[in-house]
C-alpha cells in the first residue's frame, strides 16, 4: 500500500496496524516525510517504508494499492488529473486507487462537502467534487471508478482501477 500525499502517516499508521500482514510506504515530499512519528509509535518498522518525491511527477511503482486522503480537493481539475495520471502510470493492471475525500450529492441535499466546497473555492484552487465528477477525472486519467463506500464521517472512499 502506498500512502500517496500521506503527510506524517497517520493513516497508514492505523490501516497498518490493524492489517499487520500489509507493507505500506508513505509518500510525501521530504521535508514532511523526514520524522513519522505515528508510524514509529505504532508500527513495526519492518512494516512499512518512506519514499520522498512529488505526485505531480511520479509515484512508487508496484504497489497492489494506492490511498490519496483529502488530496484530490486540494487541486484544481488539471492538476488532480496530473497526479491521477502517475498514479495510473505506478499502478500495474491489478492495483487499486482508493481516494478519501467528500462525495457531494447533487441538487439541494444538504450535506457538509458543499460547505467546504465554497470555502475551498474562496481559498484556493480546489473543490470538492460530485460522483460525477470523480468519474470525469478518472477517466481522463485512464482509471475507472468502481465503487464509492460511504464512512460513518463526511468522507467516503471512492475506488477506482487501470482502465
Amino acid at each position: 500500500l502506498v500512502d500517496v500525499g500521506g503527510g506524517q502517516g497517520e493513516l497508514l499508521a492505523e490501516i497498518l496496524k490493524l492489517h499487520p500482514a500489509v507493507r505500506g510506504t508513505l509518500f510525501d515530499l521530504p521535508q514532511v516525510i523526514r520524522s513519522p512519528t505515528p508510524l514509529r509509535e505504532l508500527v513495526p518498522a519492518e512494516q512499512w517504508s518512506t519514499l520522498s518525491g512529488d505526485f505531480f511527477r511520479s509515484v512508487p511503482k508496484g504497489a497492489d494499492a494506492y490511498v490519496l486522503k483529502r488530496i484530490l480537493h486540494d487541486w484544481s481539475d488539471e492538476q488532480c488529473v496530473r497526479i491521477l495520471r502517475c498514479c495510473r502510470a505506478a499502478m500495474g493492471n491489478h492495483a487499486r486507487l482508493l481516494v478519501v475525500d467528500a462525495v457531494v450529492p447533487t441538487g439541494n441535499v444538504a450535506h457538509p462537502g458543499k460547505v467546504m466546497d465554497i470555502l475551498m473555492l474562496v481559498f484556493g484552487e480546489g473543490r470538492e467534487r460530485t460522483q460525477q465528477e470523480f468519474k470525469t477525472l478518472f477517466e481522463q486519467a485512464e482509471l475507472q471508478l468502481t465503487t464509492i463506500k460511504t464512512t460513518a464521517s463526511t468522507l467516503s472512499i471512492v475506488e477506482a482501477i487501470p482502465a
